[in-house]
């Protein structure tokens, strides 16, 4: 039915589900924006995966994403269903934000007040294609828009039109289904009365898991087989917000992929993980702790075989100490074998790297410019995990 509208342009009845995140107050620094950017693409991501009653996306609007499905109307069931699957999976990602986050700007450090609301109408649209762009059409599709503003006062609810509630078969199952009393509304507007039903989600935040920080250390005794250490040129905030930038990585470090994968977070926090080797491990990083002087942290292989404990240390205003300290399950052959025949390689890599990192921080410093990534520790205090 979806070609058929594409080809004629005619009307075609569709459901219109517009899921809305809210919260976010107006940023000024410039890393606060760009992490509230981030999260909310986090969030966005979320929503279109939890999609499971064939949804297609219109288009993405600020904070929010116009959802259309053509055809008959959907169940109760089924539009219940779909919001709660994505409210949950909503806030347990926003608990991560309390619970393993390590930068303390204003979007990190409030993500967790971010709040998400739904509506849902139903009615006949058109849709225009222009190359590969969709486009929806028609007063329903205002109608939807326009609902995104009302009288209703929590802040987080599913909204559900007259015109749904009469297009949806079984309706009557919502009375029973419902995780709350239905309660009913309307709005004026110059295009007519909306009359509508509503829920209020706080009673799902029950469904949400309690988020734990994961142990990723290595199990048993660990055996050191490899150290190094450097002195970049460069202040430890500085030096802190490029090593931590996963992404950045292919750019510095000797051997990496052209584009560092299975990076799970944008924003460093505990159980990030990321690949830089074509045939390497993924890696987790996580013990982020942080003084006035020395930040350190831990990455770990999934598998939890070996890690690396890197720490860096403020020498003076300009100068940074980095330090890597290798370790593996203590197992007396396998020691052997790292010293024989992976130790020099591993020193040559880490070296190389060093050497990296101080000339792209140095050429930061020529230029006047601050590393395009940044971590806002407060007061010099990170979230100790």
């Amino acid at each position: 039915m979806k070609n058929k509208a594409f080809e004629n342009g005619g009307l075609q009845p569709a459901l219109l589900f517009i899921p809305d995140i809210s919260g976010f107050t107006r940023f000024v620094s410039e890393v606060e924006i760009n992490h509230s950017q981030h999260i909310i693409e986090e969030l966005l991501e979320i929503l279109i995966e939890s999609n499971e009653i064939g949804l297609e996306v219109s288009e993405i609007e600020g904070d929010a994403i116009l959802f259309y499905r053509f055809g008959n109307a959907p169940t109760a069931a089924e539009l219940l269903t779909q919001v709660q699957r994505m409210f949950v999976r909503f806030h347990a990602h926003l608990k991560k934000y309390h619970t393993h986050r390590i930068c303390n700007c204003g979007a990190c450090k409030t993500a967790h007040d971010l709040t998400l609301k739904f509506v849902a109408h139903y009615g006949d649209i058109t849709m225009n294609t222009v190359k590969q762009y969709h486009k929806l059409f028609g007063k329903e599709v205002i109608v939807a828009h326009r609902l995104m503003k009302n009288s209703i006062e929590h802040h987080e609810y599913a909204m559900f039109t007259h015109n749904l509630v009469q297009a949806c078969p079984q309706w009557v199952d919502i009375d029973t289904a419902a995780w709350a009393a239905v309660q009913k509304g309307n709005e004026e507007y110059d295009s007519g009365k909306v009359s509508y039903c509503y829920l209020p989600l706080a009673p799902l935040m029950g469904l949400v898991p309690e988020l734990t920080v994961e142990d990723y250390s290595i199990p048993g005794v660990k055996a050191k087989v490899i150290e190094t250490e450097a002195i970049v040129e460069a202040p430890l905030e500085m030096v802190f917000n490029v090593v931590s930038d996963l992404p950045w990585r292919s750019k510095w470090i000797p051997g990496s992929l052209p584009e560092v994968a299975d990076i799970n977070s944008e924003l460093a926090q505990a159980g990030q993980t990321h690949r830089c080797l074509a045939d390497g491990p993924v890696i987790v990083a996580h013990g982020f702790e942080a003084s006035e002087n020395v930040i350190t942290f831990t990455e770990t292989d999934q598998q939890r075989t070996y890690c690396v404990i890197y720490t860096l240390a403020k020498l003076d205003e300009g100068r940074t100490r980095v330090q890597s300290a290798s370790f593996i399950r203590k197992n007396f052959f396998k020691e052997l074998i790292f010293k024989l025949f992976v130790k020099k390689k591993l020193e040559k890599v880490y070296y190389q790297a060093w050497a990296n990192l101080n000339g792209y921080c140095q050429g930061l410093l020529e230029q006047g410019k601050e590393h395009p990534y940044r971590v806002v520790l407060d007061n010099r205090q990170a979230v100790a995990v």
